[in-house]
């Protein structure tokens, strides 16, 4: 059976044969979740750590930020604040992009309480594009983020690890699913309908 192409019709000789939707499964839910959290942390020590070869000059006293009065606890709020919301708006605008550019259409983009997920619930994609999309964003935003370290502003170095480090960390769903993807046949069709994927593979008739 040859590899299929994006579809927006799915093949007669396909049928579901998988379904990842956190939704149906609150403890691995759960799991990540609290998973994230520490993947923050240690992922937010080794940018700091990175800071000795990346950006020495700002491991200087005066550069480091410390929380010893409402204004600075203050201010870390407002830098978590935006940072979180650029994250969420160059992820969901990489993968966006990427979906239009592949399936020609505007992708479908939804909202759950403080996250959003660009879709294209009407369209079949083999396996390879849709892991592509999956993890483009997370590649992209670390590869630039830790690029741009060494050249902006030092009073910017904070705002760029925070946004390397939300961003890896939100990622953790997109890493799951495309390990769960890659136990899958190659010739798979995956269908994104935002909360979860939808697998599609080539039935076998029966002899």
């Amino acid at each position: 059976m040859s590899k299929k192409r994006l579809t927006q019709q799915l093949p007669q000789d396909y049928q579901q044969v998988g379904q990842f939707d956190l939704n149906e499964n609150q403890g691995l839910a759960l799991i990540l979740t609290l998973t994230g959290i520490g993947l923050l942390f240690g992922v937010g020590w080794l940018l700091l750590r990175s800071l000795v070869f990346l950006r020495p000059e700002y491991l200087s006293t005066e550069n480091i930020l410390i929380i010893t009065g409402m204004r600075e606890f203050w201010r870390s709020i407002l830098l978590l604040v935006v940072t979180l919301g650029l994250m969420v708006i160059l992820n969901e605008s990489i993968r966006g992009s990427m979906l239009w550019l592949l399936t020609g259409q505007k992708p479908k983009l939804s909202f759950k309480g403080f996250s959003t997920h660009a879709s294209a619930p009407e369209c079949y994609i083999p396996r390879r594009a849709y892991l592509i999309i999956r993890l483009t964003p997370l590649l992209l935003i670390t590869l630039f983020g830790l690029a741009a370290v060494p050249i902006v502003s030092l009073n910017f170095v904070p705002g760029v690890l925070l946004l390397v480090s939300l961003n890896f960390a939100s990622a953790l769903g997109d890493m799951v699913i495309a390990y769960w993807l890659l136990r899958k046949p190659s010739d798979i069709l995956v269908m994104d309908y935002g909360d979860g994927v939808l697998v599609y593979h080539y039935d076998e008739p029966n002899e």
